[in-house]
């Protein structure tokens, strides 16, 4: 905010990734290994470790792949991953049985409630995994097709900024480096000024970040730059760095800086 670090967190994490020919199509596993997050302030360490322990939950996913876009069809095992849901929800609430503060209660329920609907629902759950990093990058067109139309598109963009607005994203990408056996691949990605309402963003920014910051709203932006390495032999993702910038102009923004590689 006004150019100062006013919040960090760094995130560490492992996956460990199979797939496999069935006679439905290509079907990833996923389980997360190790999940490591670290925020400052320490203040908001206990709300972080919430979340960490949700995607535990969602950590161990087996997914049908789309044939033509290669991204997530069906989750196979949603309700394996329903059940555990269960369990870790009984659990939170044993937890915080001690509360009586109606607020703290409330927004305890609050955060069960959205949790749920995004698990329990198939659709949803699809829908909460592609917004992280990893398998946006992963769950792509190179799973699926010898030849990947390198064509300029379209996709969601999440605002983190502002909880619950979405936008879109143009991008343009095209090809850095290619053997035979890898492609390298540059896309860049900038905020279609016609996807939001920018009057109903101003209106978010004088409610959540005005009294702090006390400058008037100016401009939304965000935008995505991706570097990704593909080994075309075996499809996989060797190796990608993507950078995020999504600002209120001058005032305040959110930097993301996104490191994933293939280890043995």
């Amino acid at each position: 905010m006004n150019g100062v670090v006013h919040s960090h967190a760094e995130t560490k994490r492992e996956f460990f990734v199979s797939k496999r020919m069935s006679q439905e199509g290509l079907t990833v596993n996923v389980r997360m290994e190790d999940n490591i997050v670290k925020v400052y302030p320490e203040a908001m360490q206990e709300a972080i470790n919430l979340l960490i322990d949700l995607d535990v939950v969602k950590s161990d996913v087996a997914v049908l792949v789309n044939g033509t876009n290669g991204k997530i069809d069906r989750v196979l095992n949603h309700e394996e991953i329903c059940e555990k849901w269960k369990q870790y929800r009984k659990k939170l609430e044993e937890r915080f049985s001690f509360m009586v503060d109606p607020e703290s209660r409330l927004n305890l329920l609050k955060y069960l409630t959205v949790a749920e609907n995004t698990i329990v629902i198939e659709k949803n759950l699809i829908a909460d995994l592609n917004t992280k990093m990893f398998y946006d990058l992963f769950f792509d067109v190179y799973l699926t097709l010898n030849v990947v139309n390198y064509d300029n598109f379209s996709r969601p963009f999440y605002s983190q900024l502002f909880e619950g607005e979405e936008s879109i994203l143009d991008f343009s990408q095209k090809i850095d480096k290619e053997t035979e056996t890898q492609i390298q691949l540059k896309k860049e990605g900038k905020v279609n000024d016609k996807s939001f309402n920018s009057f109903k963003m101003e209106k978010l920014y004088n409610e959540k970040f005005k009294p702090m910051i006390e400058y008037k709203f100016s401009a939304y932006n965000a935008q995505i730059s991706e570097q990704i390495l593909i080994n075309k032999t075996e499809k996989w993702i060797e190796q990608a760095n993507v950078n995020i910038v999504e600002e209120v102009k001058n005032n305040v923004e959110i930097l993301v800086d996104y490191k994933l590689r293939k280890i043995e």
